[in-house]
């Protein structure tokens, strides 16, 4: 095949610049869609506007680049029509996935990355369901317009010529030497205060195809340099391993019990029941809430209680709650619970543990429990009864449907009044019971939603805001409403559930899955930071700490409390993840793990009061704020551990095995 002389492709650079061209006004106009839907700009608007038009410049070469060459060839090779058509259907098929990537944004105040090829089709369309009827009629118009515009466009530019100079040979060699240039930190890096303001600039189409080709192509950690030992170990982990090679995470944990003096001493193990809030963060509930404290009664059993205010989710999303809190577990791939049956290993958790030793273990949730495979999960470690959304009966209240028609499932009264119409007024069997609430999700419709609305409306007022910042936080009122009906439903439950006469032998716990991200967060750590609230009348005092702790350090002190009752069997070895919480009374963190922010995100790793995200290092201050760090030494140190992690992690997915079979089969069968 002849290829035609350089002059004769002077037409062809000019039609891809011009194509280039249309492409990047529809990207624009897009970006000023997405900014028109922000109520209230929470940085100066210059500056967001024009780190968002880089970002979008950026982007733009960011595909491109690799169009160039493909485009050149067909146009001068095979086909004009055929390198117009398929340069024309690209943008097209961009221009719909940016629509839909803005329309998740504005619905949930992050942008979507590689979780969502986490979750099952069932999944997704529970979560579509539940924005769906919540797209308001200015946002639909406005993307009927950018839709009109934009056909409008692509057929009047793409009529147009740029003839006779060499502007279009350039740009072509502009996009090429562009392949050089890495631009995937920068497409997603957030390194602005509040959170909320980078995620507004980033473009969320450029973060979600970065986010996709990690997720396809990951990297090799066994392949980068850190400081280990000569294990090859976490130089961060203090343990002592049992076999690091085979079992990464196996090690003899610490006796003892922090918890224990606390505590009155009986001869019978408790009751455990753990309420698990969905969405629940301390910037909304506490001394100290930065958006105002609505959780009136959690704030006051608190003085009641152990009360951890500095606490963190292991996972930014609900999928990681029940085997950081029950299991201590690892994340996998995408999250522990996520492996299939055959691949998930053994493990000896709070679950199997307490039933090996006579507990009834119960697993109640408000919606459907086989989303994030829940119900799987439990099920695998031996629970005894699973209730969930198709498993309620009659008499239950259902949460109000949005103009979708869509519920997740049963309001948080209802779920309470389930728990305790089926549990027994038994003496003697011990129990652990699991609770998550599904009121506090979105779309945040409650029952009696007037009368939250008002008490939302009221405590807003009564905050002292200016009359700016009044009205951006009444956006969120139904937000908030749902948060003061959830704090109403669990005043109820303690009321009625100290009206039974097991109460006296009961802990109860209350933690948040996550915190919620529709109100926009502050800072990388604000997703994770909930809180752990222990109530009990065996309690002698109650406590605050300031301290660091998190889901992950659950299932090692509670195993460390219960094996000082009479007959109570521990393992002797343990894989959790977390070492136990910790009772200090000033602001530390004795800890060290990593924190997985989506199903496909694992990119957060908390050493003292150290976040690293994203290979960017924050200080964590008292106040649970980030302030960036460029301590070099220090971000080289939690790199190694985090890159340790990750190898422990693979290595635990390639044997599929967190302890030895002889170990787990000689506890469960003592």
């Amino acid at each position: 095949m002849k290829i035609p002389k350089l002059h004769l492709w002077i037409p062809a650079f000019n039609r891809f610049l011009l194509l280039s061209c249309i492409w990047l006004i529809l990207i624009l106009l897009l970006r000023a869609a997405d900014l028109a839907g922000v109520n209230r700009f929470p940085a100066p608007p210059l500056q967001l506007i024009s780190m968002a038009v880089w970002m979008d410049v950026l982007t733009l070469l960011g595909i491109i680049r690799w169009i160039v060459i493909p485009y050149l060839l067909l146009y001068m090779l095979v086909s004009r029509k055929l390198a117009d058509g398929l340069y024309l259907l690209l943008i097209i098929l961009y221009l719909i996935i940016s629509l839909s990537l803005n329309l998740y944004f504005h619905q949930t105040n992050v942008p979507l990355g590689a979780d969502v090829y986490g979750y099952s089709l069932k999944d997704i369309r529970q979560t579509v369901g539940a924005a769906s009827g919540e797209i308001s009629l200015k946002t639909i118009g406005v993307l009927a317009g950018i839709v009109v515009l934009a056909a409008v466009m692509i057929v009047w530019l793409s009529g147009r010529k740029i003839t006779g100079d060499r502007r279009g040979f350039w740009f072509a060699l502009l996009c090429l030497a562009f392949c050089f240039v890495p631009v995937s930190q920068a497409l997603t890096s957030n390194r602005l205060k509040p959170e909320y303001a980078g995620n507004i600039v980033l473009n969320k189409t450029g973060f979600f195809l970065v986010k996709t080709q990690e997720y396809l192509f990951p990297r090799d950690w066994g392949a980068e340099g850190f400081i280990a030992d000569e294990n090859g170990l976490d130089p961060l982990f203090r343990a002592e391993p049992v076999a690091p090679d085979q079992y990464p995470f196996l090690y003899k944990p610490a006796q003892g019990s922090v918890l224990a003096p606390f505590l009155r001493e009986t001869q019978r193990p408790p009751n455990i029941v753990v309420v698990i809030v969905e969405g629940l963060g301390r910037a909304f509930s506490g001394k100290g809430a930065y958006l105002g404290s609505f959780t009136p009664f959690l704030d006051s059993l608190s003085q009641h209680s152990l009360y951890w205010e500095n606490f963190l989710s292991g996972g930014g999303r609900t999928f990681a709650v029940l085997p950081s809190i029950l299991g201590s577990l690892p994340f996998a791939r995408n999250g522990f619970a996520e492996l299939p049956p055959a691949e998930m290993p053994q493990s000896l958790n709070l679950l199997n543990i307490t039933a090996r030793n006579g507990y009834h273990t119960c697993f109640l949730y408000a919606g459907d429990a086989s989303f994030d495979n829940m119900e799987q999960f439990v099920r695998n470690q031996g629970v005894t009864n699973v209730v969930d959304k198709d498993s309620f009966g009659s008499g239950y209240e259902l949460l109000p449907a949005n103009s979708g028609g869509f519920t997740w499932g049963y309001s948080d009264a209802a779920l309470f009044r389930k728990y305790l119409d089926i549990t027994p007024v038994d003496t003697l069997t011990p129990r652990l019971d699991v609770m998550l609430t599904v009121s506090t999700h979105s779309p945040f419709k409650v029952p009696d939603q007037a009368h939250f609305n008002q008490l939302a409306e009221n405590r807003l007022r009564a905050l002292g805001l200016s009359r700016e910042q009044l009205d951006d936080k009444l956006q969120y009122k139904s937000v908030y409403a749902s948060v003061l009906y959830m704090d109403n439903a669990l005043r109820t439950f303690f009321h009625d559930l100290a009206q039974r006469p097991d109460f006296n032998n009961t802990i109860v716990l209350v933690t948040g899955d996550h915190r919620l991200p529709e109100i926009p967060m502050r800072s990388k750590i604000d997703r994770y930071h909930t809180l752990l609230l222990m109530y009990s009348p065996l309690l002698q005092r109650p406590a605050t700490f300031p301290s660091i702790s998190s889901h992950l350090d659950i299932a090692a002190a509670f195993t460390g409390l219960l094996q000082r009752y009479p007959g109570f069997a521990v393992p002797a070895f343990a894989t959790w993840m977390g070492s136990g919480l910790d009772t200090a009374r000033e602001f530390r963190n004795v800890h060290h793990y990593p924190l997985m922010q989506t199903k496909n995100d694992l990119v957060d790793y908390v050493y003292g009061t150290w976040m690293l995200n994203n290979g960017s290092l924050f200080k964590i201050l008292p106040n649970m704020d980030l302030e960036p760090s460029e301590d070099e030494s220090m971000t080289r140190f939690l790199n190694a551990g985090f890159n340790a992690f990750r190898q422990q992690n693979n290595r635990m997915l390639q044997t599929g095995r967190l302890l030895p079979d002889s170990l787990y089969n000689a506890f469960m069968k003592k």
